[in-house]
């Protein structure tokens, strides 16, 4: 749980005789993260003509409206080349049809298109001439209808002047308008001319007329039979297509990753410790080598499922390195501390929790945060009984520990215990991570190593005699100095720069002080919580003339309640994330890991 899952570095030897099959086997078993380090060009061809496929088979199933839902498996027999040949030759047959049904619906719906551009044409100018007449029994004169920006109206009507045609406009939409044009036959030349250097768009005579509305459904009609045909003919096929191109391209596309070696082809990756007999099993042919994981192994972390949507957080800053401590429990349980120290209240964080669970379940992909919620408002119920506040209220719960804005020097103190004792926590983390690694000589002198440890617990136990009980620190204070003297000189030898050493080491105290004291707005945020109710009641009080039945007291109440939720429920995170990332994570976390992907096909057998 604290440490990634144990990996071991694996090369597989493949006979060129069962290349396809063992690949397959390999991506079965699900447990090989491929090392694709040098990117070579074995298979590229193969690969990439799997894959235009495969886009061509999903294309067609989409148009035919086939859910490609999770391949059933499909067995491809030993010559892979030659079954990807066949699905080509398949492909190949129906592909004329499907293209011929979908490029006569294009076309059909660009008659549409200009279907219902004369329709709204007509609707237009309705009321001043009837169109469709017009169309049919005025053939023998000029006429165009246009649709063109209604600024240009009027340029239209100065250039044609001199033509004297009649015009009849009026406006389609916003920005638009509709324009009749009546004309002589030999101005047709001219009137071409205006029409295109303004920007308008002509709606032909027929699509007037009733006729090509029926012929243009009935063209529809046709491709809708021939796709319904078409969906009956050939959906299993495609449907067998796609599962099969589905494997094939898992399958090629390790390509860049293998060797040839002789007669075989060599595969290296990680396989997680606990299942490198099953790995091996799953092969036959193979010949599998394991050897002990190095630092650029990939990372599969082992956290409790309750806290697992954290990891979320996490990657967002870094990914874990392999052999470095799982952050995920550390950061939750901070994150659950400090986000409810920060916004303690029972009935707020009742509402946190039940908001996560409905954006977990009707937004599944908005299930981590949901969870994160629910998680921070159980911190805040929790942190909510120690402040005896429930919706800002004092005397409906248990109170467990003290009310912040009663108590602000102890809010303040509590706020920096609680800093204390995560960065203490992040000291003990990085001493046990770097004993596991045996890199002894960090664990002495380094950032967050036993040394400096020392140094901060002393300078915590000077500050708390001084300011809080008011006691003479002077012997304290000299140990203090011999510590920092003597960390000093071994990180001179250690180094051999006075300067750089001497800026590394005055940096390192002024970061643990500033660290430290940087906990105090726990405390701070819990008094503004506190503030913002007291605000609140005395709004209510105002505005209602402290009439507690009355329903606008209630009403501010509730409105008031809400509106700190949101508000603090904000701040608050993103004030928990900075502690987190830049207090706490900063001596035992550095991240810059890989995650374990395992190369995966759907199972055959």
């Amino acid at each position: 749980m604290l440490f990634p899952e144990r990996m071991l570095r694996v090369e597989v030897a493949i006979p060129e005789t069962w290349l396809y099959h063992e690949l397959e086997a390999i991506g079965e078993s699900g447990l090989l993260h491929v090392d694709r380090g040098d990117v070579r060009t074995l298979f590229y061809e193969l690969h990439s003509r799997a894959e235009k496929l495969l886009t061509t088979t999903e294309g067609f199933l989409r148009f035919l409206e086939i859910e490609p839902l999770r391949p059933n498996p499909v067995q491809l027999g030993e010559d892979l080349p030659e079954t990807l040949s066949q699905i080509e030759s398949e492909i190949a047959q129906i592909a004329p049809e499907i293209n011929r049904i979908a490029n006569g619906f294009k076309r059909v719906e660009k008659e549409e298109t200009t279907l219902a551009s004369a329709a709204s044409f007509t609707e237009a100018l309705q009321s001043d001439i009837d169109i469709g007449s017009i169309t049919r029994e005025l053939s023998f004169i000029g006429f165009k209808a246009v649709i063109l920006p209604a600024e240009h109206i009027e340029t239209l009507i100065i250039a044609l002047k001199r033509y004297d045609p009649l015009i009849v406009y009026a406006k389609l939409s916003e920005g638009s308008a509709a324009a009749a044009l009546f004309y002589d036959s030999e101005d047709e030349v001219h009137m071409q001319t205006a029409v295109s250097k303004l920007e308008g768009s002509e709606v032909a005579r027929d699509y007037f007329l009733p006729e090509k509305r029926e012929e243009v459904a009935a063209v529809r009609n046709t491709f809708e039979t021939a796709w319904h045909a078409a969906k009956k003919e050939y959906g299993e096929t495609l449907l067998h297509a796609y599962a099969r191109l589905k494997r094939l391209v898992g399958i090629f596309g390790i390509q860049s990753a293998l060797q040839k070696v002789g007669n075989d082809y060599l595969l290296k990756g990680w396989v997680p410790k606990r299942e490198a007999g099953r790995f091996e099993a799953a092969l036959q042919h193979a010949k599998v080598e394991f050897s002990p994981a190095g630092d650029d192994a990939p990372v599969l972390l082992k956290t409790p499922a309750i806290l697992r949507s954290f990891e979320t957080l996490i990657k967002g800053y870094s990914y874990p390195a392999y052999n470095e401590i799982n952050p995920t429990v550390p950061f939750a349980l901070a994150f659950l501390v400090m986000f409810g120290a920060m916004f303690g209240d029972v009935g707020h964080g009742l509402v946190l929790m039940a908001a996560g669970a409905l954006v977990g379940k009707r937004w599944p992909n908005y299930k981590d945060l949901g969870n994160i919620y629910i998680l921070a408002g159980a911190g805040s119920v929790l942190f909510g009984f120690f402040y005896g506040s429930f919706f800002g209220f004092h005397n409906l719960v248990p109170h467990l520990f003290f009310s912040p804005v009663e108590h602000v020097e102890l809010s303040i103190y509590t706020g920096i215990a609680i800093g204390i004792f995560f960065i203490t926590l992040s000291f003990l983390l990085n001493i046990y991570s770097l004993v596991r690694r045996r890199e002894f000589s960090s664990l002495l002198l380094g950032e967050g190593g036993i040394l400096w440890l020392l140094i901060y617990w002393l300078a915590i136990g000077i500050a708390v005699k001084a300011l809080i009980f008011e006691l003479s620190v002077t012997v304290e204070l000299s140990i203090l100095g011999g510590m920092v003297l003597f960390l000093f000189i071994l990180l001179l030898v250690r180094k051999g720069a006075v300067v750089e050493t001497l800026l590394d080491t005055v940096i390192q105290i002024f970061e643990h002080a500033v660290n430290t004291v940087s906990f105090a707005r726990l405390g701070a945020f819990a008094l503004a919580h506190g503030a913002l109710f007291l605000a609140l009641f005395s709004v209510a009080d105002i505005l209602a003339h402290a009439d507690m039945t009355s329903p606008g007291y209630w009403f501010i109440i509730i409105l008031g309640n809400c509106f700190i939720i949101v508000l603090e429920g904000v701040v608050v995170t993103i004030q928990t994330l900075r502690l987190e990332y830049y207090e706490f994570f900063k001596r035992f976390f550095k991240g810059g890991g890989t995650p374990y992907n395992p190369y995966r096909l759907e199972r055959n057998r």
